[in-house]
């Protein structure tokens, strides 16, 4: 909905936050909410959310959005749900009650039906943890790269797929004398980043089993990707690892989400060793060496794919929990 579509009240809110009133703002849209404006408690969920033009607070963030589903927003619905499953932020997980939402939704709704059954056939405790590390098998020992096979069950596999679709977007990097976005060099492909206000439970759910297997925490994962690849794209060499970076990419997790296509193997050249996995085969190496340097061994390709379509899921993992307090200053 663009600007001109809002309540009045909301209207003036944006024009006073334009002209650096936040105060004035800030209140404007709270006594809205607390009247019953929907899109006023939206309003005020996205402020706390981009912690702009006020503090980031993703507590509250999730408060509000819930509020503004209560009201009638149904289109915040998800997010709040996806914010109470993974718990953002050092701001509590809510598990249960973001499975109860799923299962009211679920008569009515197919997406929510989809996710309960899903679910339901996961091995995982109350909290969405998977009830033992998934197996796996050490394919090369130094630098260590293991197989897991059968890591996501077809149904999830095909899952993700599905809602990656709309989101798939070119693959593009910033270009560092312009600053526009451009092609990216080096991987031909498309791409869906899911960030943990889009990370369903059925998402989060995966991500802890991620976790699990990694021997590492949630809070150590970068937003899980689905790359879609067609006959010719391809991600040339490279290494995971990030020059100069404090909280480095310590480990990739990679899991193969079809199987109808040839080509597109995951290469080592400085190994040499090379993958192709089935459908739900996951593989998982580091990227730094035990005293945390960038492992140039690991370096590694996405060979050009010479028919039908490969789709992974892709997940790097950071040395330390990512830091998602945001902006420091902010009022209110």
């Amino acid at each position: 909905m663009t600007n001109s579509g809002y309540p009045a009240a909301v209207q003036q809110a944006l024009a006073l936050a334009e002209r650096g009133e936040v105060a004035g703002a800030y209140r404007l849209l709270s006594e809205s909410m607390n009247q019953g404006n929907a899109l006023a408690a939206a309003q005020l969920a996205d402020w706390r959310l981009a912690g702009d033009p006020i503090r980031r607070d993703l507590g509250e963030a999730r408060a509000l959005y819930g509020r503004a589903a209560e009201l009638g927003l149904h289109e915040v619905a998800a997010v709040h749900i996806a914010m109470l499953a993974n718990g953002a932020g050092g701001s509590g997980r809510e598990w249960r009650r973001a499975l109860d939402l799923i299962a009211a939704n679920a008569s009515h709704d197919p997406h929510a039906n989809r996710q309960h059954d899903l679910l339901a056939n996961m091995a995982i405790d109350d909290a969405g943890d998977p009830l033992r590390r998934p197996l796996s098998a050490i394919a090369h020992e130094s630098p260590r790269i293991e197989r897991l096979a059968g890591f996501m069950s077809a149904a999830e596999c095909r899952y993700v797929t599905d809602l990656a679709q709309d989101f798939l977007r070119p693959a593009v990097v910033i270009h560092p004398q312009t600053g526009r976005f451009v092609n990216d060099p080096v991987r031909r492909a498309h791409s869906a980043a899911f960030p943990f206000v889009m990370e369903d439970p059925v998402l989060h759910a995966i991500n802890r089993r991620i976790a699990a297997a990694t021997g590492t925490t949630y809070e150590q994962g970068e937003p899980l990707q689905v790359l879609s690849y067609q006959p010719g794209d391809e991600y040339r060499l490279h290494s995971d690892a990030i020059p100069g970076e404090p909280n480095q990419r310590t480990k990739t997790f990679l899991v193969t989400l079809g199987d109808d296509f040839s080509g597109g193997e995951t290469d080592f050249p400085r190994i040499p060793a090379r993958f192709r996995g089935g459908m739900g085969d996951a593989i998982l190496f580091d990227n730094v060496t035990p005293d945390g340097r960038p492992d140039e061994r690991t370096w590694h390709a996405g060979l050009p794919v010479t028919g039908g379509r490969k789709l992974i899921l892709s997940k790097w993992i950071r040395a330390t929990p990512l830091d998602l307090s945001g902006p420091p200053g902010r009022p209110f």
